[in-house]
C-alpha cells in the first residue's frame, strides 16, 4: 500500500491493470523484497551517483511509476544473468541516437556501459548496485525518448509559439509493453514524429553523413556569371561538386570546360533544391550554395528534425502549412497518401529586419471574400500619415476611408482638419475598401491569433517572381488564392470552384465559415525532405543560428555533467 500511495497515479494504475495485468503481480519471495527495498532507496534519495541531479529529479516520479508496474522490479538487469537481452537491447537502442540527430553521450551511454562492465567483473553484485544501475538506465531511456518525441529545446524560448506539453508518463506503458513483447528496439520509432517529412529528413541525414565521409571538392571561385554555351575553367569543378551530391552522375567529357545542356539541367535541379531561382545561370548565389560544406547541410537537417518534434499532433484531416524560409505553402488532406493531391504555392512572408512573420499554429475558421484592409496603427503612423500630410487626397486616391472601428458595417467618417491628430491619438483608423487596389486582394483567410496574422491575396502578383520574398508587414500573401479557397471550402455544401470564382468578384465583404476548423501551421525550417528529395533554404531570420547556439549550450552542459560523473566513477 505504501508503494501505491507513493505512485499517486490511479489512472495509470487502471490502464496497466487492464492492458498489462502480468505487470501488476509479483512473487512474495525474499529476493523480491530485497530488490524492492533497494529500488525504493535509490528512487527516494536526493541524488543519483550516475545521473545529473536535474535529470534525476525530473524523471524520478515517472520512473517510480515504471517500477511499480514491473513484474520483477529490475527491468534491465538480472542478478543471475548480467548479459540478459533487456540490457543489451536498451543500450543498443540508446546507441542509435545519432541516427535521429541526437548524441548518445547525452544519455550517458559510455558511463552505463562502464558500470555494467564493472558489475559483470565483480564476483557478487549487491541488490543496491543492481538497482542503482537499473534505474540509471531507465531514466536515461526516458530522457532519450523524451528528446526524440518532444525535442531538446523549449520552442517558446526561441520565439516559436508552440506550447510544449512534456508529459513523459505516456512512455511508461510503451516501455512495459516493449519489455513484455521483446520489442525494445522499436521504441524510438514509436515515439518519433510520424510526419512523412520528418521520416524523409532522417533518411537524408544518413545520406548526407555518408557523403560527408568522403572528401568534398575544393571551393569554386566566382569570377562572373556563366551561361549555357559558354566556357569557363570552373566548369570542371562544378561538375565534380554536382557528381558528389548525386545530382549529375555521368559526363561525356569530364575535362570539358563547356557549359553544355547536360550541365544546364543539373544546375537547374541544384537551384530548385537550394531555394534559388532556377534560371540555369551559374551566378554568384549558385556558386555560394555549391561551396557550402556538407557539414552545414547536415546541421540544417538536424535543426529541421528538432523543430518537427515541436509541432503539435494534428488530429484533423486537412492541413495548411507555410514554411517561411522556403516562401512556400502546402495544403493537403493528411489521410491522402497521393502526393499529387497536395496544393503547393509560393508565398510572401514578413520582412526579415523589422516585420518577421511569427511562428505559431492556429485553426482557420472562415474565408472572407472582398475584404476590407484594416490598416494597423503602426503602418498608419509610419507610412500613411506622412503621405497624407503632403497630399490631402491620398486616402481617396488609394480607395481608403476613415472609420472609428474595424467592423464591416462601420460607417466612414469624413476627413477634416482634425483627422490627422485623431489618427495619431488612435481615435480614428484607416481601412482600404474592397476593389482592385486593395492590398489584401480578393480574399483573406482567417485563423484568429494574438499576432493578428492571416493569409491573403495580393494585387502585386509580380512579386512572386522574386526568389527572395520576405516583403510583407508580417501577414502572408499567397500566390494562388482561388485554389486555396476552393481547397478550404470543398467539403462545405453548396460550394465548388464555380461558386468560389463568383465570390471572388464581389464588391462587398462576404464571410464564409468553413465546415470545420482547419489547422494552419506557420513554420520555419531551412531543410525539407519530400520522399527522396531534399531541399535547403537560406536562414532569412537567423533562427538556425539561434537554435544551433541553444543546442550547443545544451550539449556543453550535458557533456560537463557527463565528464564529472565519469571521472567520479
Amino acid at each position: 500500500m505504501k508503494r501505491l500511495q507513493h505512485s499517486k497515479n490511479f489512472f495509470l494504475l487502471l490502464i496497466c491493470f487492464i492492458t498489462y495485468p502480468s505487470f501488476c503481480y509479483s512473487s512474495e519471495n525474499t529476493q523480491f523484497n530485497y530488490i524492492s527495498t533497494a529500488i525504493q532507496s535509490v528512487i527516494t534519495a536526493d541524488e543519483h551517483p550516475y545521473l545529473n541531479k536535474r535529470i534525476f529529479l525530473a524523471y524520478k516520479k515517472i520512473v517510480d511509476d515504471l517500477y511499480f508496474f514491473s513484474p520483477q522490479h529490475l527491468l534491465w538487469l538480472n542478478k543471475d544473468d548480467l548479459n540478459n537481452q533487456n540490457i543489451m537491447a536498451v543500450l543498443k537502442l540508446i546507441s542509435t541516437a545519432k541516427q535521429s540527430g541526437l548524441e548518445e553521450e547525452h544519455y550517458n551511454l559510455s558511463l552505463l556501459l562502464t558500470q555494467w562492465q564493472q558489475l559483470k567483473n565483480q564476483p557478487e553484485s549487491s541488490f543496491n548496485q543492481l538497482a542503482t544501475l537499473d534505474i540509471a538506465i531507465s531514466i536515461n531511456l526516458f530522457h532519450f525518448l523524451s528528446d526524440l518525441h518532444f525535442g531538446r529545446i523549449n520552442p517558446l524560448s526561441l520565439a516559436f509559439n508552440f506550447v510544449p506539453n512534456k508529459n513523459s508518463s505516456k512512455f511508461v506503458p510503451l516501455i512495459l509493453n516493449a519489455i513484455q513483447t521483446n520489442e525494445i528496439d522499436k521504441l524510438a520509432n514509436k515515439v518519433e514524429p510520424h510526419h512523412p517529412i520528418y521520416r524523409s529528413l532522417k533518411t537524408a541525414l544518413l545520406n548526407y553523413r555518408q557523403l560527408n565521409a568522403t572528401p568534398y571538392p575544393n571551393k569554386i571561385r566566382y569570377i562572373s556569371s556563366i551561361h549555357v554555351g559558354e566556357t569557363a575553367p570552373q566548369i570542371i569543378a562544378i561538375r565534380q561538386q554536382l557528381k558528389h551530391l548525386g545530382i549529375q552522375t555521368s559526363y561525356k567529357n569530364t575535362a570539358s570546360c563547356l557549359f553544355d545542356d547536360n550541365l544546364l539541367n543539373s544546375i537547374k535541379t541544384f537551384q530548385i533544391h537550394h531555394g534559388l531561382m532556377d534560371d540555369g545561370v551559374i551566378g554568384r548565389e549558385t556558386i555560394k550554395a555549391l561551396n557550402i560544406p556538407l557539414s552545414k547541410r547536415i546541421q540544417q537537417i538536424e535543426l529541421a528534425m528538432e523543430r518537427f518534434r515541436w509541432l503539435p499532433k494534428i488530429q484533423t484531416d486537412s492541413l495548411v502549412i507555410v514554411n517561411i524560409p522556403a516562401f512556400q505553402l502546402w495544403a493537403y488532406n493528411t489521410r491522402d497518401t497521393n502526393s499529387s493531391n497536395v496544393l503547393n504555392m509560393k508565398v510572401i512572408v514578413g520582412e526579415s529586419v523589422k516585420s518577421k512573420s511569427p511562428v505559431f499554429t492556429a485553426d482557420m475558421y472562415y474565408v472572407e471574400f472582398s475584404p476590407y484592409w484594416n490598416i494597423p496603427k503602426s503602418i498608419t503612423i509610419e507610412e500613411i500619415l506622412p503621405k497624407l500630410e503632403e497630399n490631402a487626397l491620398y486616402l481617396e486616391q488609394q480607395n481608403m476611408e476613415l472609420v472609428t472601428g474595424f467592423h464591416n458595417n462601420e460607417i466612414p467618417v469624413l476627413y477634416t482638419e482634425d483627422s490627422i491628430t485623431q489618427l495619431k491619438n488612435g481615435l480614428l483608423k484607416i481601412r482600404q475598401r474592397p476593389g482592385e487596389k486593395n492590398a489584401l486582394g480578393k480574399v483573406k483567410f482567417i485563423f484568429p491569433n494574438k499576432h493578428n496574422v492571416y493569409l491573403h491575396d495580393t494585387p502585386s502578383q509580380e512579386l512572386f517572381n522574386k526568389p527572395k520574398r520576405d516583403l510583407s508587414h508580417g501577414c502572408i500573401r499567397v500566390e494562388k488564392p482561388t485554389e486555396l479557397a476552393s481547397f478550404l471550402l470543398e467539403s462545405k455544401p453548396g460550394w465548388n470552384q464555380k461558386e468560389t470564382l463568383k465570390a471572388m468578384q464581389l464588391q462587398q465583404p462576404k464571410q464564409v465559415r468553413l465546415k470545420k476548423p482547419i489547422p494552419v501551421i506557420i513554420f520555419y525550417s531551412t531543410a525539407l525532405a519530400i520522399k527522396d528529395k531534399i531541399y535547403f533554404y537560406n536562414d532569412i531570420y537567423d533562427y538556425d543560428a539561434k537554435l544551433n547556439q541553444a543546442l550547443i549550450k545544451h550539449s556543453n552542459r550535458q557533456k560537463a555533467h557527463f565528464s564529472t560523473l565519469l571521472s567520479s566513477n
